[in-house]
């Protein structure tokens, strides 16, 4: 009589599962990844394997819903899994991004000071915007008065974020972009990648 409870329990649990969309799917996975590496000695060398084998162990107890949206064998299939591992590296990367950005500084840095590094490394170009994507993430692409062609990624929320979300920026306007640089794990090129995340945008 024990058992039954448990059962029901289980498909409970099962039912509401199947539920999740595909975007709420990485959003739970990424919650378990970043829990996960959270609990890990982190270092520059064992950083890749240890998010790696977060990534895979967050998949437990969502066995159905990888199943319905990268197949059966997902885990084996190296499309497949570079596909799920990129989903939740990106939302890994919004969540937990003290994760990755730890390896940008001394195992001594004390917070503050990694706080204070990181605010006198913001950057700034001037220029016209030439493209905007709104697809998971928005990004968009500004040219300078030289020619330069810079790419911009919108990961974070700030005061002038609105001008992106709302669409009020448009292609051909003109404004001057503040920005961080940021290593983000690409997990289909196996590599991290460095990307401009933008925090503050001033139109002209």
């Amino acid at each position: 009589m024990k058992t039954l409870p448990l059962l029901l329990l289980l498909l409970v649990q099962t039912i509401t599962a199947q539920k999740l969309s595909k975007d709420d799917l990485s959003e739970k996975l990424a919650d378990k990844a970043c829990e996960c590496a959270s609990k890990k000695e982190l270092t520059k060398d064992n950083f890749d394997v240890s998010l790696g084998l977060c990534i895979i162990e967050s998949l437990g107890g969502y066995s159905k819903d990888v199943e319905k949206y990268y197949g059966k064998n997902a885990i084996t299939n190296e499309e497949k899994l570079e596909e799920l591992a990129a989903n939740i590296g990106v939302k890994m990367a919004t969540k937990c991004p003290k994760i990755f950005n730890m390896l940008s500084f001394d195992d001594q840095d004390s917070e503050e000071e990694m706080e204070e590094e990181t605010e006198e490394e913001s950057l700034m170009i001037s220029g016209k915007v030439t493209e905007i994507k709104q697809d998971q993430f928005i990004t968009f692409s500004v040219k300078e008065s030289s020619g330069k062609m810079n790419h911009f990624l919108l990961l974070g929320d700030f005061d002038n974020a609105f001008l992106l979300t709302d669409k009020v920026l448009k292609v051909a306007d003109e404004a001057e972009f503040y920005y961080y640089e940021l290593d983000l794990y690409d997990a289909k090129l196996g590599r991290f990648v460095l990307y401009n995340i933008v925090s503050d945008i001033i139109k002209k």
